[in-house]
């Protein structure tokens, strides 16, 4: 008998347990390869000024997250001795509609009066900035404290971390449901004090789940491109498409979101969709080599926001539904779920991510 299992071995799962060990014996299970699913599929873009409207709840929960990366980064690649090519090289926004261009502004005025460091830029600062971008300007904003990391090696440094802090890691088991201190996997039970429902778009699918919670796979497609050394420096986003230039000469291009059940095949519609708006942010990138494609799964709620809380089940706690900011909220993530299983008071609020919230 564990301490705790953690159902899930992605960014999520895999935070929680670093996080948990040490101080409890903790059990992963994951259905497949740890880090395989949602997670292998992010960008890693690290970005909570870039698309918030207001200081809500969210904003709040993502802005103390990303204010926990650097150490995060830096205990986690200590203990892994495994680089996760985490950068600081800050996002420049786009806008080249007048619509879009409002919409820009408003998130620049609100941020800059909050205190906030961000930048509007003219056409030429931009070009300045980033030469190759072609796109008509309407309005800019750069926002340099933003970050990113790559997910399939935060994956790995966090699965090589967890092994040496001692959690146990078990692949290719499919849990079916839990009870008060069991998990079932496949005919057989686990027990554990604490259990934490971390399996993104799998989570809603568990039998026993009290309450039961609302998780849907939201589909989204994404490429890299080979860029020439040096060619994009910085996060770039365009209406709902963005840059993700990698040190080591790829440049990701994303993502489309759909509703595609389970399906995580690539369409000519989807790739088209990104190859278009990559080349109407920079005629360039026409001439790069695509390097891979691929899909990922994002665990969507009904109102976008995650389910993290206590369940009605004693000792049952969801940690799940992050959709799009599941790399992005993995540290305080780990640090809310550790507070609850070890019987302390949050540090932030979490009544807006309850998972009583969609009881009628």
């Amino acid at each position: 008998m564990h301490d705790v299992i953690v159902i899930g071995g992605g960014v999520i799962g895999l935070s929680i347990a670093r996080e948990l060990a040490g101080r409890k014996s903790v059990l992963v299970v994951d259905r497949g390869p740890t880090g395989h699913g949602t997670s292998r599929a992010a960008a890693g873009m690290l970005t909570p000024l870039s698309e918030a409207d207001d200081q809500g709840p969210f904003f709040q929960l993502s802005r103390a997250s990303h204010a926990l990366y650097p150490r995060f980064i830096e205990e986690v690649q200590a203990e892994s001795r495994l680089d996760a090519n985490y950068g600081e090289e800050g996002v420049l926004c786009l806008a080249s509609t007048e619509p879009a261009a409002c919409v820009l502004r408003h998130r620049y005025e609100w941020q800059k009066n909050a205190g906030f460091r961000v930048e509007f830029l003219s056409e030429a600062d931009v070009h300045t900035m980033e030469p190759l971008i072609t796109a008509p300007i309407e309005a800019a904003v750069f926002i340099p404290g933003e970050s990113s990391v790559a997910p399939r090696r935060l994956v790995n440094a966090l699965r090589e971390a967890c092994l040496n802090r001692g959690v146990d890691i078990r692949t290719g088991l499919t849990v079916e449901g839990i009870s008060e201190k069991q998990v079932h996997i496949e005919g057989s039970t686990l027990s554990a004090d604490s259990i934490v429902v971390a399996s993104g778009v799998w989570s809603g699918n568990l039998a026993g789940l009290h309450p039961p919670i609302p998780v849907q796979p939201r589909k989204g497609q994404i490429l890299s491109l080979g860029m020439p050394a040096g060619a994009f420096r910085r996060m770039i986003r365009w209406g709902s498409s963005y840059f993700m230039p990698r040190p080591t000469g790829e440049l990701v291009v994303g993502a489309t979101s759909e509703d595609a059940g389970f399906d995580l095949s690539n369409t000519p519609a989807g790739l088209s969709r990104l190859l278009v708006d990559a080349q109407q942010i920079s005629s360039h990138v026409g001439a790069y080599p695509i390097l891979e494609t691929w899909a990922g799964l994002r665990p969507a709620t009904p109102d976008g926001l995650p389910i993290l809380g206590c369940s009605a089940i004693p000792g049952v706690i969801y940690a799940t539904g992050h959709f799009r900011n599941g790399v992005l909220l993995a540290p305080v993530t780990a640090k809310i779920v550790s507070e609850l299983i070890e019987g302390r008071k949050p540090s932030l609020p979490i009544d807006a991510y309850s998972p009583f919230r969609f009881q009628l």
